[in-house]
């Protein structure tokens, strides 16, 4: 039996919400389709195809075999065999949520040609904890926000994990520059950040996060603004991304509420009304040429969770 499923790339943290806030986004997604037969639990790989296809490994060292492995332990299932095969359209170490979104596509594909009928909660939690596999150790945010859908916010950050879902009525437009991609990247863009804060910089970072949730769910540009403008995460990352502060500053002047990394980045997310979506893209355009990089920059509106799309 084969199954079919398509999960969308994801934005992480939002600026304050470092691991817990995220959003499913529409500008790029992945496909897994799934074969499962009679065997002793073997899982290969046996195509890869898509724009970045040849991002990622076909062989296990793929994350999608590290998921597959893992629902298979998780369920104790040993007498079947896998045979996966990946389009892959979403960009790979460009803090999209790449790997979330290819382990959860393969985990609810797995779900269904096993008739285990997997919730959303239990799918993402798989997700997030196969992330150690390229990250060191599991995080939820990106696996969330790809298999349920919308923007996400953790209320729990350890398994079994709970998530709700926001609504918000603004734009957003990610920007992804074209530059070779650090090795290892979200593993160390994890390491770069404070293993401990004092508790003045806690409030003030807390503060940040409420104004953030506020003004996504109010639309209180002035509130959103000030969450956007994390003050643990983003001052550790940003040296790492190209062009951090000119994307800032050309958004912020062209209109947009504010821009922040996309997860690892080195893409970024701009939020803005959706009346200046055309503006504040320009203005993105004008500031990575005036930094000299190529970038791929599109407005994204909020995307379903994962979701079965073909099947034999």
């Amino acid at each position: 039996m084969g199954v079919r499923v398509r999960a969308y790339c994801s934005s992480a943290n939002l600026g304050s919400g470092f691991d817990i806030l995220a959003i499913s986004l529409n500008s790029f997604y992945d496909e897994v389709e799934v074969e499962v037969y009679d065997g002793s639990g073997n899982i290969r790989i046996i195509g890869v195809y898509g724009p970045y296809a040849n991002s990622v490994p076909s062989n296990n060292d793929n994350i999608i075999v590290y998921a597959a492995r893992k629902l298979l332990s998780r369920f104790n299932i040993s007498n079947v065999n896998v045979d996966i095969r990946l389009w892959k359209g979403i960009p790979v170490s460009s803090g999209l949520g790449s790997s979330g979104a290819s382990s959860v596509a393969v985990i609810k594909a797995l779900s269904e040609a096993l008739n285990l009928k997997l919730d959303s909660m239990t799918i993402a939690e798989l997700g997030g904890l196969s992330e150690e596999f390229v990250a060191g150790d599991p995080h939820f945010d990106n696996s969330t926000a790809s298999a349920v859908g919308g923007l996400v916010i953790l209320v729990s950050n350890k398994p079994p994990i709970k998530a709700r879902r926001l609504n918000t009525n603004y734009s957003f437009i990610l920007s992804v520059p074209s530059v070779k991609p650090i090795q290892g990247k979200t593993r160390v863009m994890r390491e770069v950040l404070p293993k401990s804060i004092n508790l003045r910089l806690h409030v003030e970072s807390m503060a940040r996060l409420a104004s953030l949730i506020y003004g996504l769910i109010y639309e209180d540009d002035y509130a959103l603004s000030l969450g956007l403008d994390d003050v643990i995460v983003e001052p550790a990352r940003s040296k790492f991304i190209p062009c951090y502060d000119i994307i800032r500053e050309y958004s912020r002047k062209a209109g947009a509420i504010g821009s922040v990394i996309s997860g690892a980045g080195p893409s970024m997310l701009t939020v803005t009304r959706h009346s200046r979506v055309t503006e504040v893209i320009r203005s993105l355009e004008r500031a990575y040429r005036n930094c000299g990089i190529e970038a791929t920059i599109v407005q994204a509106d909020i995307a379903p969770g994962a979701h079965i799309v073909g099947g034999d």
